[in-house]
């Protein structure tokens, strides 16, 4: 099942911000943090926070229940590439400020050129290089191990690439952390033998 199983309605008073911003000159997705938008966003924030239970849709960690800094919005696919996408509900949720500036623009759609003048966002699964919040159930394509991170699928691969998700590891290598953990070795050895992934928290 899919982290996020019920997108943001906007609420009218949202929407006639939005369309405000839209109608101005050179709207770009730089508007993205103009002050007179600072109630979507605090609406789309909120609103993520709490279908995801403060947890990252990417890394599994803990976003900030009050920060907005800790919980800051996340744009699946780029604002900065798809200008029309940038209020799409299914496009937005709530990441940990390190997969925020791991992940930064980079592109999610496998074959962008043909979306770039889609009308409507793109719900198949298969049109994401990476584990779509909305869309992926997130154990089918990534296995977390305590801070580790085990690729099952290419777009599970991809995610941990661009988030970066084995940070930890990359920044402290084969520590005691790994491995001393019999639990962790254990859940990882039957992984590996038997396809079997630990349960999520």
């Amino acid at each position: 099942m899919p982290i996020i199983d019920n997108p943001i309605v906007l609420s009218d008073a949202s929407l006639v911000l939005i369309e405000q911003k839209k109608a101005t000159a050179n709207f770009s997705h730089a508007n993205w943090g103009d002050e007179d938008l600072q109630p979507v966003r605090r609406e789309i924030r909120e609103h993520y926070r709490n279908v995801q239970r403060l947890v990252c849709v990417y890394c599994l960690g803990s976003v900030s229940a009050h920060s907005a800094a800790g919980a800051p919005v996340e744009h699946i696919v780029p604002k900065s590439q798809h200008l029309h996408f940038m209020f799409e509900p299914e496009n937005l949720c709530v990441i940990c400020p390190d997969c925020n500036e791991f992940k930064s623009n980079r592109e999610s759609l496998v074959n962008p050129v043909l979306t770039a003048n889609r009308v409507n966002y793109p719900r198949n699964s298969a049109l994401y290089r990476i584990v779509h919040p909305h869309f992926d159930s997130y154990d089918n394509h990534i296995a977390k191990f305590n801070r580790l991170y085990v690729e099952c699928s290419d777009k599970g691969g991809y995610t941990i690439y661009i988030c970066n998700l084995n940070r930890f590891f990359r920044r402290f290598g084969r520590c005691d952390e790994l491995v001393n953990d019999v639990a962790l070795a254990e859940q990882a050895e039957r992984f590996f033998e038997d396809g079997i992934a630990p349960e999520q928290p």
